[in-house]
């Protein structure tokens, strides 16, 4: 698909690979859409981009919201599906609270809701493509990461189905595979004991203004997935009981919770530690 002139709409542009991706449409002709909770961030985007990009400040997080800024986007001809959240602590102390199902609205609900409103203009025009990031955790466990991964499994999933669904309707379904990338998410990461080193150890960590170039090649080339670090997260995403062995032996040796949180520890997206993580990573950045 030619990128100049086409419209194209990226939720999570405040920042990390939703911002770079959004940075890199722009940069390559597109009009942007740029979706965010974070007003201030996005309005830095129209200073560096002009009339290339407009924005739409909304919380995917609020049941409905992706619904609503669909209908205000209007016909798109290429969905990011890049706003992403987290919720930390075992299966049992989530359970269903109202975080974890925060967290699911951002990485589940709002990209089934942008790609109800938006797939059938696509299909009329049959012309355009869906773009899900998702993330390696979809094959690897770590304790107090089954809701993140659980979540990121299932977009994945329903990435495979959606392009089973669209062959000769002229929209593509693109899956982008991330490891580790440099952004604050990851500064969310460090509050998991050992997590980050173990993946930069065996998966490398790329940057986010990398990963947005491949995504806009993917588009231009109807890829079905992108990974990236390229070569270690596809080879963990064809061969995950290497990456599963790693990860259980790493656990055995302390990676888990403290036996005295296991069952209260509860991090949301919006709790102040999962705030300061990601403040200090940008800091030291």
């Amino acid at each position: 698909m030619e990128i100049e002139g086409r419209r194209v709409l990226v939720t999570g542009a405040s920042s990390g690979i939703g911002r770079e991706t959004a940075r890199a449409f722009a940069a390559a002709g597109a009009e942007v859409v740029a979706v965010a909770r974070r007003a201030e961030r996005l309005a830095a985007l129209v200073d560096e981009f002009g009339g290339m990009v407009s924005v739409i400040t909304a919380d995917l997080g609020e049941p409905g919201a992706a619904a609503r800024v669909a209908e205000r986007a209007g016909p798109v001809d290429v969905l990011v599906n890049s706003a992403g959240s987290e919720t930390g602590g075992t299966a049992w102390a989530v359970g269903d609270r109202a975080e974890a199902r925060r967290m699911f609205e951002v990485d589940w609900w709002a990209p089934l809701a942008m790609i109800a409103a938006l797939v059938p203009g696509m299909r009329e025009r049959r012309a355009g493509a869906v773009v899900n990031v998702t993330s390696i955790r979809q094959v690897l466990a770590w304790p107090s990461l089954g809701h993140s991964s659980a979540a990121k499994a299932a977009l994945a999933q329903l990435t495979s189905t959606l392009r089973l669904e669209l062959p000769g309707s002229g929209v593509s379904a693109i899956e982008v595979i991330p490891g580790p990338v440099d952004t604050p998410a990851l500064g969310a990461s460090t509050l998991l004991p050992g997590f980050v080193e173990l993946l930069d150890e065996m998966l490398g960590t790329g940057t986010a203004a990398e990963l947005a170039g491949l995504i806009v090649h993917a588009v231009q080339g109807d890829h079905e997935r992108v990974f990236y670090p390229a070569e270690t997260v596809e080879h963990a995403y064809r061969h995950p009981m290497e990456l599963r062995a790693a990860i259980t032996d790493a656990v055995r040796e302390g990676g888990g919770l403290p036996d005295d949180l296991a069952d209260t520890l509860v991090v949301g997206p919006d709790s102040p530690i999962t705030a300061d993580a990601k403040a200090a990573w940008e800091h030291a950045r």
